[in-house]
């Protein structure tokens, strides 16, 4: 107990920890569990104002000049929110329904502009929200990857060609 108290006395990385030593204990600790808290009881991450937690995180470890990336995924709920899904549907029980499909010229560009908010000389927005995303040229076969990329082709969206670089195979049209 006494090595706790002297080491947070003599840390001067936590104001919190040096001046209420205890509390600051108390709350990291309930820090730490925040997450399931929220996610089984009050809200999530996202609901908070003015800031979110995922913002106020992201602030944090900025401001400690630590590494700012995170994990890719969402706490969002997709599925009653209003966000375009594209569900894949080999085999259907019955045809769709003509009315709701949209037709081949119906575009959904990219919300981002790659390349803009670090102002790059050849910033571009995607023409398409579907891309391929980076599959090793090794697991697929070639009649696999030229099929990819006659798709990316016929959709008009990107093929991002993994860790085996860019061969004859990812040369079918596809961007």
């Amino acid at each position: 107990m006494a090595g706790l108290a002297a080491q947070d006395l003599l840390q001067r990385d936590h104001a919190l920890r040096r001046n209420f030593p205890v509390l600051a204990r108390l709350r990291y600790a309930l820090e730490s569990i925040g997450p399931e808290l929220r996610q089984y009881i009050v809200t999530s991450n996202d609901e908070e104002r003015p800031f979110s937690r995922d913002q106020r995180r992201w602030v944090y470890t900025s401001a400690k000049g630590l590494n700012n990336y995170v994990g890719f995924g969402t706490d969002n709920d997709i599925e009653h929110d209003h966000y375009p899904v594209l569900r894949q549907r080999t085999f259907a029980a019955h045809a769709p329904n003509p009315h709701l499909a949209a037709d081949h010229e119906t575009s959904l560009p990219s919300p981002k502009v790659l390349g803009g908010p670090r102002g790059r000389r050849l910033a571009f927005r995607p023409a398409s929200v579907v891309n391929v995303s980076a599959m090793s040229f090794g697991s697929l076969s070639p009649q696999a990857i030229q099929a990819i990329n006659a798709g990316a082709r016929l959709g008009g969206f990107l093929h991002n060609t993994g860790e085996g670089g860019l061969s004859d195979h990812h040369r079918q049209g596809g961007d």
